[in-house]
């Protein structure tokens, strides 16, 4: 089984302006409400792919009601812990025509030791040889940076595989522990190598450092340029095809997705990076948060370009 853990999830609206000025006041003629979060995400991914995965998170308030039932009509499982305070809500504002967009993000309810120690014995209590954890997205306030860190050695105990995707001191803790596979882009990755990550030189020097931590499998996400996927033997970097960008939210956990499903088949490591990169930009042409169709990532396979 699948597991998405989401310490930070949020609803996700995404409102379609004409054009966007400062200072001044925007009507919106399109809103669009998605139930978000990374870990999320990466389950509305995966259901795409007719892939089964539970939702793990700390949700409150009406806006996780509203997340809970949202999710359950998309077909996926979940098991929360509730928490006193509301979930978050982000807002992301887009030109109908143009290029460019606004995204704000609010921090999110404050987490306590209790439901710290509530997460913590669902995790231990689904935690078995074989399982696939996500850990993924950033950690609500008060909640230890030590919180993924802690969970990668209860996961790796109990025989189970983890996929990281955070970033900052959460990262930096987190590798400690060796996941499986870690998934920074080149501003995360930046923070921990202590360098600036910049063009396939830059990439393959970070996932270098990455992988003499002990880390299996390096996805160092490059934006438009596309995905440099390493392991201890062999660096693939696949180039990402040119489609019209409509929303960039949930590219990443589509892209990791994608890898999940790759890896779930088998595939050799170039084809894990094609599908990773695939689902990717299938993803940013919809308007949607990892929204896409599998015959869409089909079709785009075939235009990643592989080195």
């Amino acid at each position: 089984m699948i597991y998405t853990l989401t310490p930070n999830p949020s609803i996700d609206r995404l409102l379609t302006v004409d054009e966007i000025q400062f200072n001044s006041v925007l009507r919106s003629h399109k809103v669009r409400q998605d139930w978000g979060g990374k870990g999320f995400n990466v389950s509305r991914a995966l259901r795409k792919m007719n892939v089964e995965s539970v939702a793990m998170a700390w949700v409150g308030g009406e806006t996780g009601k509203m997340l809970a039932d949202g999710l359950q009509k998309l077909g996926i499982q979940t098991d929360f812990v509730w928490v006193d305070q509301d979930t978050r809500m982000n807002t992301m504002i887009i030109e109908g025509e143009g290029e460019w967009h606004i995204k704000i993000n609010e921090p999110g309810p404050s987490i306590s030791s209790d439901d710290i120690e509530n997460m913590n014995f669902k995790v231990s209590a689904r935690a078995k040889k074989g399982g696939l954890w996500v850990l993924s997205g950033s950690l609500p306030p008060d909640v230890p940076d030590t919180l993924y860190a802690n969970l990668i050695s209860l996961l790796k105990s109990r025989g189970a595989r983890v996929y990281l995707d955070t970033h900052g001191a959460a990262l930096r803790y987190g590798c400690q522990e060796m996941p499986y596979l870690v998934k920074p882009n080149a501003t995360e990755a930046a923070q921990i190598v202590g360098f600036p990550v910049k063009g396939q030189e830059g990439a393959k020097r970070a996932a270098l450092s990455f992988l003499r931590m002990g880390i299996s499998y390096v996805a160092l996400t490059l934006g438009e340029s596309g995905l440099l996927l390493a392991t201890q033997s062999e660096m693939i970097f696949a180039s990402a095809p040119k489609v019209q960008v409509r929303n960039t939210t949930g590219a990443g956990d589509a892209l990791l997705a994608g890898m999940i499903y790759a890896q779930m088949q088998q595939m050799d490591l170039a084809d894990v990076a094609r599908w990773g990169v695939a689902t990717g930009s299938a993803s940013v042409e919809t308007e949607g948060v990892s929204e896409f169709s599998f015959a869409r990532v089909q079709a785009l396979l075939d235009e990643v370009v592989i080195t």
